[in-house]
């Protein structure tokens, strides 16, 4: 399956309400998307990503872009996220298990092995 199609299908659980939800939820009211998916929320590269999103969020909103994002985490840990980055609950999606990262073929994350 190609990327966009796996991105098509694939509902995780949105921080902002806790409604599990197509990543797509809100696309159709604008003409470009633009999907983020990073490794865990605690990750220099996802805070960067964030506070530059937000920077620019009003200008992003402005040219019509839905800014989607996909985070290893759980909801409360992308709550944390959103509080300390001032990125938008309702922009971010968490994925516990690296579902997402696994069909894309991106990396899941640390794994420990624990003798």
């Amino acid at each position: 399956m190609d990327p966009y199609s796996i991105l098509r299908d694939t509902q995780r659980l949105r921080v902002s309400d806790g409604v599990i939800a197509s990543l797509l939820d809100g696309y159709d009211t604008t003409s470009r998307l633009l999907i983020l998916v990073w490794p865990q929320l605690g990750d220099f590269d996802s805070l960067e990503y964030a506070w530059w999103l937000r920077r620019d969020a009003e200008r992003l909103v402005e040219q019509d872009i839905t800014v989607r994002a996909v985070g290893i985490g759980d909801r409360a840990s992308g709550q944390q996220f959103c509080a300390y980055t001032g990125f938008p609950e309702a922009w971010l999606f968490v994925d516990p298990a690296a579902t997402l990262h696994q069909q894309l073929g991106l990396y899941p994350g640390l794994q420990l092995n624990i003798p």
